[in-house]
């Protein structure tokens, strides 16, 4: 019997929960530990506690905390630099003032980042000075830096990395500009970011393969693998929803996350259903700025007794809030390389109403297994959830082909399975002879 040896993986990864800010550091610590689950040792290295942490500091103990991470904001970060608007609560994303004071952040960000890169490149020297790896699974490096892969690569350790959105190709292939301002007042250290192994590339989305080809990442080292979804897949009943109906929406507390189209949409469905029993909560944390502009918004529009702020939740309060939801709504107006609340809300059975951007239309088939609406259109979204609230068959089929749709494409056994086959090609590793002995029959 042949059989593939389990591997030594060193999982790196520039947040890990407690402290982090989304899916994609949720998403480092759940594959680590599946594959851990299926029976691999694996150790993960992420940065220190931030000082603004204020919650329990406890990890798993295959956790090691060794970077210095970067607490200098950049430009889309900062709150008031998107806060600009008229009486009609516009946004403006292209003023010139804002553009100047949003990349002005963005390189002050990426000096702080240099200025430490060195610190942990010395960080990872010393940790694998008393470990060795079959192969290294990268997850993010922003705010920690770039450089130190080179000491992987020193140890002959492969490096696959598993990204979800474009820092990696903007800060190596970004614009001429930034590149020759890096150059100037950082030479040593920005190449040293620049020339990394960069031979095995994974992303979350077509759309975000796309992407990085666009910003000159070379195409041949790029594949895809999605997210999955590791709880089980329970149907929901009518029961089971709020009553009256509520609306969801789950993310930072950013314009850029559409949150003011959601609200929006609210202000337009009570002028049209002014009687209907309905609610919108919104579920997430946020810049200070960012939480009181949203709730003037709400104040301004009328909207008190529809729109209520559920503050930060954990990821399990928030899968039990989709659970009993009407509907989901995923408003963000730039492009979501994937959105794990998207899979995760089909998955607790709540139809997905979600606009159209980035990788969306790889998650769901419009009218099939979710609704898609047109980016910032609120009258649109208006429409779907009065849809929602008039059709209860519509959102019967929604939520039971929504959770099909998760199945049979993003279960996180599935996409383990693909890492893990990522791991071994790289490793190159392929089948082993069992170390077990045949049995023997004594007579």
């Amino acid at each position: 019997m042949k059989v593939k040896r389990k591997l030594k993986i060193l999982v790196i990864s520039n947040l890990c929960p407690p402290d982090y800010d989304g899916g994609f550091e949720l998403s480092a610590l759940r594959n680590a530990e599946s594959l851990r689950a299926q029976g691999h040792e694996v150790h993960l290295v992420t940065s220190r506690y931030r000082t603004s942490y204020q919650g329990e500091r406890s990890d798993r103990h295959f956790v090691h905390r060794i970077f210095e991470l970067s607490t200098v904001k950049d430009g889309w970060s900062m709150a008031s630099t998107l806060l600009s608007g008229d009486s009609k609560l516009d946004v403006s994303f292209t003023s010139l003032l804002q553009q100047i004071s949003i990349r002005k952040a963005n390189i002050g960000s990426l000096f702080a980042m240099l200025r430490l890169a060195g610190k942990n490149e010395a960080a990872m020297r010393e940790f694998l000075k008393e470990q060795d790896y079959d192969v290294a699974y990268v997850f993010g490096l922003h705010l920690i830096g770039t450089s130190l892969v080179h000491q992987l690569t020193a140890k002959g350790i492969p490096v696959v990395y598993h990204h979800g959105d474009e820092w990696l190709a903007s800060y190596l292939y970004g614009s001429r500009g930034k590149r020759w301002l890096m150059r100037l007042f950082s030479p040593y250290r920005y190449s040293r970011e620049r020339h990394i192994d960069l031979q095995r590339v994974v992303l979350v989305s077509e759309f975000l393969r796309k992407r990085f080809i666009e910003l000159g990442f070379p195409s041949d080292s790029l594949s895809v693998i999605h997210r999955g979804f590791e709880l089980p897949l329970t149907p929901v009943t009518s029961e089971d929803r709020y009553s009256p109906p509520i609306f969801l929406v789950a993310s930072r507390l950013a314009l850029y996350k559409g949150v003011h189209i959601a609200i929006r949409a609210a202000a337009h469905l009570n002028s049209v259903m002014p009687d209907a029993p309905w609610e919108l909560w919104v579920a997430g944390g946020g810049e200070p700025e960012a939480v009181r502009y949203f709730e003037q918004m709400v104040v301004r529009l009328g909207l008190e007794h529809r729109v209520k702020f559920l503050g930060k939740l954990s990821r399990e309060q928030v899968v039990q809030q989709m659970k009993r939801a009407t509907a989901f709504i995923s408003p963000s107006v730039f492009d979501e390389p994937f959105g794990n609340t998207n899979i995760e809300a089909m998955a607790a059975g709540a139809p997905l109403i979600a606009a159209r951007s980035g990788a969306i239309e790889e998650i769901i088939v419009n009218t099939e297994s979710g609704l898609i609406y047109n980016r910032a259109n609120h009258e649109e979204l208006a429409a779907h959830m009065k849809l929602v609230l008039q059709e209860p068959a519509v959102a019967k089929r929604l939520s039971i082909q929504g959770m099909e749709r998760v199945k049979d494409h993003f279960t996180q056994g599935h996409i383990i399975s693909l890492v893990e086959e990522e791991l071994y090609s790289a490793a190159g590793i392929t089948e082993v002879e069992s170390l077990v002995s045949p049995s023997i029959t004594l007579r």
